[in-house]
């Protein structure tokens, strides 16, 4: 159980995710005794999408995803069973990656793959091969149960990064599409809009590129959508929130602000979700949290890039559903918010 609790924390960990994926084979080759381990994760079309071996450095990424047993790959995803080869030289699915698997003597090695799966879908697989002698000193039942263990994590992990990146990526295309129906005005009405309303949305500056900044900002308040603004610390982005929020229909409703990255995640969920009477220690009464309070408003969540995954997904189900929970509690509470990023 100690190595399913290291694991769970490396799959939390805010990285890129082949490097999650390879820091877990990683840390199987610590607890059990093999050679080799590897993930391989498939895309729509059942081709290999990320592979991660012990030892893998985006410089090799591509050598190493041209050594993939594809036909052992293949098997285990159409049967969505575990694959258990004693002797790999004798199988004809390991023909061609004899380098791969070629034991430095005349030992035997023996490969156990198991499916990845999220819900009932297969997404990859994770694999071991280790040098076999023939005694019982390997079980190979334990081993595919402990395997298994940690492809179910490893599959709810890749599934939220999937879920969270896809949510990011139809925010920019969103953002991308509002820019350029913003083009497509006439850029004299662009100008006498922008200069009428700077004084009220409390932005100072008559160059191209404020204005255009300025104009981008009225198109988008007119709208219900999700706002990802993007810029350094200290660039103005609150300011742009805000006149989001002035410009929209929501601007007699509440603007709430919080700085993701100016609390720890626990203080963060209780921030945003509030929290019930007793929930932890020293939550002496129920709280609001930030979602409530800015019911029928906007909500801006500053720095949200400097969050992990694992709490990104927790926003998705309040960025799709408008639905939560407060920490300790169980009844799911509904908002209406604009979420400005």
């Amino acid at each position: 159980m100690i190595g399913i609790y290291e694991i769970s924390k490396i799959l939390t960990a805010p990285r890129r995710m082949e490097v999650t994926l390879a820091n877990v084979v990683n840390v199987l080759s610590s607890m059990l005794q093999m050679r080799h381990g590897m993930i391989v994760i498939l895309d729509s079309a059942g081709e290999p999408d990320m592979v991660a071996t012990t030892g893998w450095m985006p410089q090799i990424a591509s050598q190493i995803r041209a050594r993939v047993p594809q036909k052992a790959i293949d098997q285990i995803v159409a049967t969505q069973t575990p694959l258990v080869v004693q002797d790999v030289s004798a199988d004809p699915m390991f023909a061609g990656h004899e380098d791969l698997f070629a034991p430095s003597d005349n030992t035997t090695v023996s490969f156990i793959g198991v499916p990845i799966k999220a819900d009932t879908q297969v997404m990859g697989t994770l694999s071991i091969d280790r040098v076999w002698d023939g005694s019982a000193r390997f079980r190979f039942d334990e081993d595919v149960r402990f395997l298994t263990m940690v492809a179910n994590l490893v599959g709810q992990a890749v599934r939220l990064h999937t879920l969270v990146a896809g949510d990011r990526d139809r925010l920019i295309a969103q953002t991308h599409r509002l820019e350029k129906a913003l083009k497509e005005e006439k850029p004299d009405e662009m100008s006498d809009t922008s200069v009428a309303d700077a004084g009220p949305m409390g932005i100072v500056g008559d160059s191209p590129l404020v204005k255009r900044l300025i104009a981008t900002a009225q198109v988008v308040a007119r709208s219900n959508s999700t706002v990802l603004l993007r810029g350094e610390s200290g660039t103005g982005k609150e300011l742009f929130a805000r006149a989001i929020h002035e410009l929209s229909p929501r601007k007699a409703k509440p603007f709430v602000k919080v700085n993701c990255a100016a609390l720890p995640e626990t203080v963060l969920e209780s921030e945003l979700f509030g929290h019930e009477k007793g929930a932890f220690t020293g939550a002496l009464n129920m709280r609001q949290g930030r979602f409530e309070m800015a019911h029928g408003g906007t909500l801006f969540l500053d720095e949200i890039g400097e969050i992990s995954p694992a709490f990104q997904a927790k926003l998705l189900r309040v960025l799709q559903e408008g639905e939560f929970e407060r920490v300790g509690g169980n009844k799911t509470l509904k908002v209406d918010v604009r979420l400005v990023c």
